[in-house]
């Protein structure tokens, strides 16, 4: 299968495409950048690989669309209409989206959705996140996930509380956000139900950056060939 990686020059991008050589079901693993921003005509694609920033979607998905190539996506900090172009495009190309591609980090999806399921009305619900200095979206969009994970357990949607300062009571049934940005940290996150007599603690914290390339490539395995439609590493992961 034939690999190609929009923002190759990036951190993510070389390092996927680094992990993509090694392994022998991509026979070729090219990529684009801002100085070569075209794919290579000699070659026939599979799919289409992307970590690089919000600004880049609308070039990005009128590649895919106008070559019909299946889609992966592991670039944050959408705008909500950003969210609404990819649903859209997936109408035509099967698009896997996702925050986090770290297989850990999917599985705590699914784990917090079931605690709210649970206890989600009984306890104050706090997440926290930590990254690198570099990273410029806050609160990062995996951070966004948890809480969205958790919103379909309690069955509602809650008041987001990004940060507290002052006279900042806290109110019923409230998600409150902290971030933390520092180093070269990689990625950390902690979501916390917190009641009365016990707190319940779900934390994840990536090593290497290795980690996403792995989940990215699973995913651009798993999305060849589907038929169109938005996926996540949820229909990956079969969670």
């Amino acid at each position: 299968m034939n690999l190609l990686i929009n923002g190759i020059n990036g951190r993510m991008g070389r390092t996927i495409r680094e992990m993509a050589l090694e392994d022998t079901f991509w026979e070729n693993v090219h990529g684009l950048s801002r100085e070569n921003s075209l794919p290579r005509e000699d070659i026939e694609y599979h799919v289409l690989l992307d970590f690089t920033h919000p600004s880049a979607l609308a070039n990005l998905l009128k590649l895919a669309l106008d070559k019909k190539l299946p889609l992966v996506i592991g670039t944050t900090g959408y705008s909500k209409g950003q969210i609404e172009e990819i649903k859209a495009a997936s109408k035509e190309i099967p698009i896997l989206y996702s925050t986090n591609m770290s297989i850990g980090m999917n599985l705590m999806f699914s784990l917090v959705e079931e605690i709210a399921r649970k206890i989600g009305n009984d306890v104050d619900i706090e997440i926290i996140e930590s990254h690198h200095k570099r990273k410029k979206d806050a609160p990062s969009g995996s951070a966004i996930s948890i809480a969205e994970a958790i919103e379909r357990g309690l069955g509602d949607k809650r008041k987001h509380q990004f940060g507290r300062f002052g006279q900042c009571p806290r109110e019923n049934g409230e998600i409150g956000f902290h971030s933390i940005r520092g180093g070269n940290i990689v990625g950390y996150h902690e979501a916390l139900f917190i009641g009365e007599l016990e707190t319940i603690k779900i934390s994840h914290e990536a090593y290497d950056r290795k980690v996403f390339a792995k989940g990215a490539l699973e995913a651009a395995k798993f999305i060849i060939g589907k038929e169109p439609g938005l996926y996540s590493m949820k229909d990956v992961l079969n969670i």
